[in-house]
């Protein structure tokens, strides 16, 4: 993989920074909810339902205690010559009894509840600490290194190009944030033909006349004595 890239808009850059601070945004307030609820529930099953439940039972188990007594009573009234009804005291004893064995029930399915639930808030942590960790770690960490690419490249636009040589590439290429000095050093730079070869070598004026021979005498050059 080439460590070269080519960027063609920082907008796109600036664009990924904020969605990106959105997502973890959005995915710790969401985990926080749940986690919120969570701790909820589980002070729930832990203290409120069986501490209800307890206070339930030891309230009906006096419901029963009072029906018993009435049945209890009413066989003590009575008598050869009179026989008072137990069918309403038998009937409210049945009620108090299948309610604590309700209210029992129930204290034993709360524990049980709270058991699993406990259980379950364990393996949904596991689930979602790697999620929470990139929210919270991850991609903060990402922002921070969109921002320093943001301002280097825009530290990169800034900059003048060397004089008489070629403009940025991301000013040729007018990309968003260069300025209009830059845009028309590019397109100047673009139209200039380019320089000549530097190994050409350079046409003398003088080159091609007859020259004096070095070894010729000055006098036979004149045509004699």
């Amino acid at each position: 993989m080439s460590p070269q890239a080519e960027v063609r808009s920082i907008d796109a850059l600036k664009g990924l920074r904020s969605a990106l601070a959105i997502y973890s945004e959005d995915t710790l307030a969401a985990l926080g909810a749940v986690e919120a609820e969570v701790r909820r529930t589980v002070r729930w099953l832990a203290e409120d339902r069986p501490h209800f439940w307890q206070e339930q039972i030891k309230r009906r188990r006096e419901l029963v205690a009072s029906a018993k007594a009435e049945v209890f009573k009413r066989k003590l009234q009575k008598k050869p010559d009179y026989s008072p009804s137990m069918s309403e005291p038998i009937e409210m004893l049945r009620r108090a009894e299948a309610s604590l064995a309700d209210a029992e029930r129930r204290l034993t399915l709360t524990r049980k509840w709270q058991s699993q639930f406990n259980q379950a808030v364990l393996e949904y942590h596991g689930a979602t600490q790697r999620l929470k960790d990139l929210a919270a770690s991850d991609v903060p960490r990402a922002i921070q290194a969109l921002i320093r690419i943001v301002e280097a490249l825009e530290a990169y636009l800034r900059v003048a190009p060397p004089p008489g040589g070629g403009s940025s590439p991301g000013a040729a290429a007018g990309s968003p944030g260069v300025s209009p000095e830059l845009e028309s050093i590019a397109a100047r730079v673009l139209d200039e033909e380019p320089p000549p070869d530097s190994g050409d070598r350079p046409t003398n004026p003088a080159e091609g006349a007859d020259a004096p021979d070095p070894d010729e005498h000055p006098a036979e050059a004149e045509g004699g004595d």
